[in-house]
């Protein structure tokens, strides 16, 4: 009988391939895309329109993305203010027909005024919590409408100030209120 001599085993070494390479830096760039081109959306407060009227500040709706978007709706939420005396109001929404749907190209704006109240100086407004919410598609005939919240708190200091804060502890009240207000206005649909 012969012996048959062995080889001995040597194990494979895994090669990173050139496609491997490409394949992988392509995923990663595809996501990095998906998540740079979505629409980029920011609300800010502007000026306001009568210095002793808080809810007369304009809230610029800006495109800060690359790539134009469908502004759908936007609303006004109040959620609370005060004024200095037992004057409270809560969870009312302004919305007008002439604010939907718009296209908003790269570094436009479009300009909502809420004006929820007009207080007389005696009794100005101490306190306030709001959100501008929008209602966008990434483009006209996308089939789904996305929401986005941005909630400001303004008070009386020297002067007043809308300054940003988190939205998530409004916007359930926020999402009734719209359905509220859209069941009572067609309209604004």
């Amino acid at each position: 009988m012969k012996r048959v001599a062995r080889r001995p085993h040597v194990a494979k070494t895994r090669s990173w391939k050139l496609a491997s390479f490409l394949s992988l830096g392509l995923g990663v760039l595809g996501a990095v895309g998906v998540i740079e081109l979505r629409p980029q959306i920011s609300v800010s407060p502007q000026e306001p329109i009568e210095k002793s009227q808080p809810f007369s500040v304009p809230f610029q709706i800006e495109n800060t993305g690359y790539f134009p978007f469908w502004l759908q709706r936007p609303f006004c939420f109040l959620n609370e203010a005060h004024d200095s005396g037992n004057w409270s109001a809560s969870h009312f929404t302004a919305h007008q027909p002439w604010w939907n749907r718009h296209i908003i190209d790269r570094g436009e704006a479009e300009t909502i005024v809420c004006g929820f109240l007009h207080t007389t100086p005696a009794l100005s407004t101490t306190n306030a919590d709001i959100a501008v919410v929008v209602d966008y598609r990434p483009w006209r005939f996308f089939p789904w409408t996305f929401r986005r919240y941005f909630r400001f708190q303004g008070q009386y200091i020297d002067n007043w100030q809308w300054t940003k804060q988190p939205s998530d502890p409004i916007q359930d009240a926020a999402d009734n209120e719209i359905s509220a207000h859209m069941k009572e206005h067609p309209e604004s649909r």
